[in-house]
């Protein structure tokens, strides 16, 4: 059973180019070509097969709330609650860094930054030269964060006038998750998350002009793990078996709503 939720893309304007080089780079990896079980038609349907036996009872109790349905599926499934922040924005390498996948099933996946500095955007942009012209016509914020051991240990702002203060402010107080956006890279950014356990992963890649090199990838799962969704949180498992149940799942607003994020 192969995946179809990355060829989706292909046939998408606005998305083929990513999508291109996604499924060029997942190749060149040697990893599963998946975005997302939302996407996916047998695979989702055996996922919610193997989470009926657990979630089942649950979802009848809790059927009528969503975020209540979630917290109490994430408790059955075997998640915790974590005390990190979540920054709403964009975060794109700015040279070598070191992250750790931390939730996948996403356009763009979030990560923990380990090592390195990462640029903070308001919104994505398909390229650093993109980038860099609205920093230089003032349409875009300019701040720079350097991490160490995975937390903020310097900020260089020069401006900061699109992204909330308390946003960037939160993220010195604990660990912060970020949202990828490495340029084009984003989609391909999306399937290395799947195929990485969440928390039990490390990718140092680093930035070459316009070019996102990734000198080293531990953590990679096995083929039949990607696709029976052993690499998904238990809060995407606990999200996508509500939204299956629902039937709330539209593929095609799904994949409109995230080549929309691929600018």
């Amino acid at each position: 059973m192969e995946p179809i939720s990355l060829k989706a893309f292909l046939q998408n304007s606005s998305a083929k180019d990513m999508a291109d080089l996604a499924l060029s780079y997942s190749s060149k990896f040697e990893l599963t070509p998946i975005i997302s079980f939302y996407l996916e038609d047998d695979l989702l349907r055996d996922l919610i097969r193997k989470l009926d036996t657990t979630l089942s009872d649950i979802y009848k109790q809790f059927s009528g709330d969503r975020d209540i349905f979630i917290e109490m599926a994430v408790r059955k499934l075997g998640g915790t609650h974590n005390k990190a922040v979540l920054f709403p924005y964009y975060a794109l390498p700015w040279d070598e860094v070191v992250i750790t996948f931390v939730e996948n099933n996403l356009i763009p996946p979030r990560v923990l930054v380990k090592e390195g500095k990462v640029r903070l955007t308001f919104v994505p942009y398909e390229s650093y030269e993109a980038l860099s012209r609205a920093i230089s016509t003032q349409g875009e914020d300019d701040i720079i964060v350097s991490f160490k051991d995975g937390k903020v240990v310097d900020m260089e702002i020069k401006r900061n006038i699109f992204i909330e203060n308390k946003s960037v402010n939160a993220l010195t107080k604990d660990l912060v998750f970020l949202n990828f956006y490495p340029t084009r890279f984003t989609l391909f950014s999306s399937v290395l998350a799947m195929n990485l356990k969440p928390f039990e992963n490390e990718v140092r890649l680093s930035r070459k002009g316009e070019e996102i090199v990734f000198d080293g990838i531990e953590g990679k799962m096995p083929k039949d793990e990607v696709l029976s969704g052993n690499t998904l949180t238990p809060r995407s498992k606990a999200s996508i078996y509500y939204d299956y149940k629902k039937k709330s799942i539209f593929k095609n607003e799904i994949i409109e709503a995230f080549a929309s994020k691929l600018v």
